[in-house]
């Protein structure tokens, strides 16, 4: 992702040389410097050599990251951009808010019902040079092969309460952002309301390796450089032309047809029947890349059997990127977990389904399965093996199973995570982007997204909160980083969501899921893009205490 910065800077150089007339009015309006990045009064004093270095390091790629940053909102000023609505105007629409109550013992007579569903999202006609391959921006990500399916899959679960269902669907892709989400619920608002569903969500997996249904992997050429003149036609010629980006529209318009579709299946499959919990350990399959190292070492996992005897659904959670072929590739694939339901589908004779966890930094570790790998195996090769025995983990799994009681708790609120991410607000402001974004007075966060933060209880003692980017593992379980080692000088004084959830109940973490916002890491260690790939891709400096603050007061909505 570090290409992004090379790329979008070098654009970004083309337009100064056309602006440098501009340039002392519009960097007083932009109102960015150097003190509102590197906060002195912050920093420790380096009491030793490596303190020092690390001091300066700090200042020095803090200064540097300030000097873009004026730039970077300096163009803002000049060039014509998306108008997104007032923040005060702006209104969420297709939200499920959940259910108002919350029970902590079942329901009279209570017992689950799952349903699943799933579904193809290829159209046949990916190789036409107008579908873009998520992972990285690039000139042109037009997809060049098809390896195997990008697929939809759906589960329905209902506690037997009567409060409602609640509906999760994941799709293979790098993001779906707030706007999608929106879009595909309207889709299915009279069936939901028809078939009392309480909750739909979305999920991905995170492959880079899909067609892009996020859109910022288009041409990066096109969407600086045409999108301004189509933004000035919109702004101020009345008009409302579509702004480039990396979606393509038939894909898209299948995308929500077969995610409805599957929706509807899992809903109309409905069994009764009992549900299991496992934990796998899988800790030698998963790699940290950023410090502080901190991973979920297990593959969450839930087996539905319907009381009939028929097929099984196996619902796995865990946390590892699916990167397996690149980021910067032109090639489709589904990643590890299609090789995973090969596994499960074939030997277990189960639907599958795989929810991300906080994933972060974290990715695949090769070393477990080394002896299954020869030097001439392609990056494809690799990511099948690697598939190939996470889904044997499942299969083969000897973890003890405990019974799931027939408990189904859900509720969702909405938030603003403010946009100081310079190089993400101008992608958004060229049109790159589809979250849903609103505009503020603020000096500092011009831009603020629009999303939400969810909560599921499964019995009575399985917490899950459900979010909306690839949250930093230590906002959830702990282990961050202090004021003496935080990249900022600073602690993250918030408690963790495993504290917020409280200690009779073991947390879990559904990530990517109703919107896609970007890395969210602990504003303490939130660094200098230049040296980091998870700041290129982040909101900004207070994703993670945005968020953590909404998980606070959606528990304490409900406690």
């Amino acid at each position: 992702m570090k290409k992004i910065i090379s790329i979008v800077l070098s654009l970004v150089m083309v337009f100064s040389i056309g602006t440098v007339a501009f340039g002392t009015s519009a960097a007083a309006e932009s109102n960015v410097s150097a003190s509102q990045i590197v906060d002195m009064s912050k920093i420790n004093i380096p009491t030793d050599k490596a303190q020092l270095e690390q001091t300066g390091k700090r200042i020095l790629w803090n200064v540097v990251q300030a000097l873009v940053d004026t730039i970077v909102k300096t163009l803002e000023q000049v060039i014509p951009t998306v108008q997104f609505p007032q923040k005060a105007d702006f209104a969420f629409e297709n939200f499920y808010p959940g259910m108002d109550e919350f029970l902590t013992e079942p329901a009279a007579n209570a017992v689950w019902s799952i349903g699943y569903g799933s579904a193809s999202l290829q159209t046949g006609n990916e190789l036409d040079g107008n579908h873009m391959v998520a992972g990285s921006l690039s000139l042109d990500k037009s997809a060049t092969a098809i390896h195997d399916d990008q697929r939809v899959r759906a589960i329905a679960m209902n506690d037997g309460s009567g409060r409602g269902t609640v509906v999760y669907a994941v799709l293979d892709a790098f993001g779906l952002s707030s706007g999608d989400v929106q879009g595909i619920r309207a889709t299915l608002a009279d069936y939901a309301k028809a078939n009392n569903i309480v909750g739909i969500n979305l999920g991905v997996l995170h492959q880079h390796s899909c067609v892009d249904t996020f859109g910022m992997n288009g041409n990066i050429f096109k969407m600086v450089f045409l999108n301004p003149v189509i933004s000035f036609c919109n702004n101020f010629l009345g008009k409302d032309y579509k702004t480039i980006n990396g979606q393509n529209e038939e894909f898209m318009a299948n995308l929500y047809k077969k995610t409805g579709n599957a929706i509807k299946d899992a809903v109309s499959s409905m069994k009764t029947g009992k549900l299991y919990y496992s934990e796998l350990d899988i800790g030698e399959y998963i790699h940290d890349k950023r410090t502080p190292i901190v991973i979920d070492p297990y593959i969450h996992m839930f087996r539905f059997v319907p009381a009939d005897g028929s097929r099984e659904t196996y619902i796995c959670n865990s946390a590892i990127h699916c990167v397996g072929n690149g980021a910067a590739g032109t090639e489709v694939t589904g990643d590890y977990p299609y090789y995973m339901e090969q596994v499960i589908n074939q030997k277990a004779d189960a639907n599958f389904m795989l929810i991300q966890g906080a994933e972060l930094a974290i990715t695949s570790e090769y070393d477990a399965i080394e002896d299954k790998l020869t030097d001439d195996m392609t990056r494809y090769d690799r990511l099948k093996v690697f598939g190939t025995a996470l889904g044997e983990e499942v299969v083969n799994s000897n973890a003890p199973e405990k019974e799931v009681k027939p408990i189904l708790n859900y509720k969702a609120m909405t938030y603003f995570v403010p946009v100081n991410n310079t190089l993400l607000s101008f992608l958004g402001s060229m049109g790159a982007l589809t979250n849903n974004c609103v505009a503020t007075d603020s000096i500092q966060f011009g831009i603020e997204v629009a999303t939400e933060i969810g909560y599921l209880e499964l019995g009575d003692d399985l917490a899950i909160a459900i979010v909306p980017g690839e949250l930093e593992p230590t906002i959830a379980y702990g282990g961050s980083f202090d004021k003496t080692t935080s990249w900022r000088g600073t602690d993250f004084n918030y408690p963790t969501f495993r504290e917020v959830v409280g200690s009779d109940k073991e947390l879990l973490v559904f990530g990517l899921s109703n919107d896609q916002i970007g890395y969210i890491l602990a504003d303490n260690d939130y660094r200098s893009m230049f040296l980091e790939n998870e700041e290129i891709v982040s909101t900004g400096s207070v994703a993670g205490s945005k968020t953590a603050e909404a998980f606070i007061a959606l528990i304490d909505s409900i406690k």
